[in-house]
């Protein structure tokens, strides 16, 4: 067969384009909690930045889709997507993923108003308390025990920010969050005189791993490659330095975009 100019043209044009391999696309679902994750800051926060670089080592392009928070996790909990970020390990959320070495740690403590006299130890101390909590994250075992029974009286809303106006409104008296979340929230979202009325006890209410959520209704043959994959690449970005090297950059306010706020950690 003899081909036409025109013919030879488009098969030369057609194999000049680069074939796209799926099996080192990973497709992962995110929201907004800055600064670890957001679509706002430059690589969607140093979480985002960390793991694009871990998948990037072991010869990965990740590909990110933002949603609140509730439909990241069922998006990548059905299998329309590999996983998802920044999730804690919890006995429920094993039922649907598979979860990678501890991208970072979190520390969540209870904020408040600097009016209110606030002290606590242990979990009954919070009890008679209006509490703020958000939907499908853990606050820690003893918590989320207590909440599930009744025990304490905890009030769920969709998102952080939620809590944050209801906190300055007076309609809770307490809310757990991750420190520097809940500060670079309260810099966002409030005012520099109401962000002066908010502090937090200095007692953790939980530390946990803070990591990549592979989801178990995708192929069990490419969660066990992308885990050990990015677990390696994460391993590499530690050893060499460049992990710390990001995690300073996100202290330094280097992820944040010019028009935004400073962080300030209070």
């Amino acid at each position: 067969m003899i081909l036409s100019t025109s013919m030879v043209v488009l098969v030369v044009a057609l194999s000049a384009i680069p074939v796209v391999d799926s099996n080192r696309t990973v497709h992962l679902t995110n929201g907004e909690w800055p600064p670890y994750t957001s679509e706002k800051l430059k690589h969607g926060g140093v979480f985002t930045h960390i793991v694009t670089e871990a998948f990037k080592h072991s010869g990965y392009t990740v590909t990110y889709e933002y949603h609140p928070w509730n439909r990241s996790y069922q998006i990548a909990q059905e299998g329309d997507a590999d996983g998802s970020l920044t999730w804690a390990p919890t006995p429920e959320r094993e039922l649907d993923f598979i979860f990678s070495d501890p991208v970072t740690f979190n520390k969540k403590v209870i904020f408040h108003l600097k009016s209110f006299s606030f002290d606590w130890k242990n979990i009954r101390d919070l009890e008679g308390l209006r509490i703020g909590a958000t939907d499908n994250y853990t606050y820690g075992s003893e918590f989320d025990a207590a909440a599930s029974n009744g025990q304490l009286s905890v009030e769920f809303v969709s998102a952080d920010e939620l809590n944050i106006r209801k906190l300055l409104a007076g309609r809770i008296e307490i809310f757990p969050m991750e420190i520097e979340v809940g500060y670079a929230l309260i810099d966002r979202e409030l005012t520099s005189s109401q962000a002066r009325l908010i502090t937090n006890h200095p007692r953790p209410i939980q530390t946990t791993p803070i990591c990549v959520a592979f989801s178990r209704k995708i192929k069990p043959e490419r969660v066990d490659v992308l885990l050990k994959d990015f677990n390696k690449g994460l391993d590499y970005l530690r050893a060499s330095g460049r992990y710390e090297e990001l995690m300073w950059d996100s202290r330094t306010g280097k992820y944040r975009n010019d028009s935004a706020k400073p962080h300030i950690n209070q």
